[in-house]
């Protein structure tokens, strides 16, 4: 089965779910890359080093790019700027944000990790473990986001939702 879903359509499916954390301003779609502002002065899980850090940075524009999509994980190179300098290396230090976010919605801490690419960080998204959380019978096959349409492509069994 193939599903097309418009990006601000899946924002709003997630809102149902609860609001995006308070630091996350604003995300939109473009092409195939996720545009976000984020504040990190916002950020609640940092520590003091980390808090004093993120409040001289402040807001960082975050650009997403799914490059690949295999065994279930998404790959997705992540750059970032704060006034107009890199801060993409400050992907790490927000692991724990990424971690308190996935455990208030329920969902395993490790579905997304952060590793170092070559040029830019990625995170690694386990797409097909998050499905087997809330269904049985769902596999994902392929994902991607063109012209701010994400596409799925699943293979549909026995389904029981969790």
């Amino acid at each position: 089965m193939q599903i097309a879903l418009p990006f601000t359509e899946a924002l709003a499916l997630a809102a149902t779910a609860g609001p995006l954390p308070p630091m996350v301003r604003s995300v939109r779609a473009e092409g195939s890359t996720v545009h976000a502002e984020v504040d990190l002065r916002q950020v609640p899980s940092a520590s003091g080093a980390a808090r004093l850090a993120f409040a001289a940075i402040g807001t960082v524009e975050v650009q997403a790019r799914l490059i690949d999509m295999t065994h279930g994980t998404a790959t997705v190179e992540v750059r970032a700027e704060a006034r107009g300098l890199p801060a993409h290396k400050l992907l790490g230090h927000l692991s724990g944000m990424i971690t308190a976010v996935l455990r208030e919605r329920g969902l395993p801490e490790d579905l997304v990790e952060v590793q170092q690419g070559v040029d830019a960080p990625l995170l690694l998204m386990h797409v097909q473990r998050a499905v087997d959380e809330r269904v049985e019978g769902v596999v994902v096959t392929g994902l991607g986001l063109r012209d701010a349409v994400i596409y799925a492509e699943v293979t549909i069994g026995a389904v029981r939702l969790h």
